[in-house]
């Protein structure tokens, strides 16, 4: 216990020192210090937004393309049934893949093809806006990166000179009192 506390007072009368270059040091070690813990906290607000706008976006890509891979399907499975009721127009019911359509059904096909495209349009407009979207997100994340990074720096750098000339200033001037002259 009596170890420990002459140090301490050591400490103690050189932290009274407030010459302007420690004062200098002090300032910059601390600013150092709380760039870097700025930088942190705002990068973990930032990483957490992110992600569920993320999720989201990938979310509706997903949705987007599964519908557009089903609405192709149909398309081609109607395809097949229109070009299988051309060939076949003495039949009034055609049979694909195990279903036959009568006259009517054929009908209503021809009819739903057109939406189905339409439709399929609207999905591939949905995935360019979806995309533009991920594209604006990965442009945030990279600012996001390239500002944390240069503020870390500028923050590491900062505060190791500021706590080392502020180490070795008052370690030097200790230096010169306990030397005879």
């Amino acid at each position: 216990m009596g170890q420990l506390s002459i140090p301490l007072c050591v400490i103690l009368k050189m932290s009274t020192n407030n010459s302007p270059a420690t004062r200098f040091y002090k300032i910059c070690a601390l600013l150092g210090t709380l760039i870097i813990i700025a930088d942190i906290g705002l990068s973990w607000v930032r990483i957490q937004a992110f992600e569920s706008s993320v999720s989201n976006v990938f979310e509706l890509m997903v949705t987007s393309q599964m519908e557009l891979d089903g609405l192709q399907q149909e398309l081609t499975h109607i395809g097949k049934v229109l070009e299988q009721a051309k060939e076949s127009e003495t039949n009034d019911k055609v049979r694909i893949d195990g279903v036959e359509y009568s006259a009517y059904e054929i009908e209503r096909l021809r009819n739903e093809q057109a939406s189905i495209r339409l439709n399929m349009q609207e999905k591939q407009l949905d995935l360019k806006g979806v995309s533009s979207e991920k594209k604006h997100i990965m442009n945030e994340v990279r600012i996001l990166f390239l500002g944390s990074l240069v503020f870390l720096v500028l923050g590491t750098l900062l505060s190791a000179f500021g706590y080392l000339a502020w180490y070795f200033k008052i370690e030097l001037f200790e230096d010169r009192r306990k030397k005879p002259r």
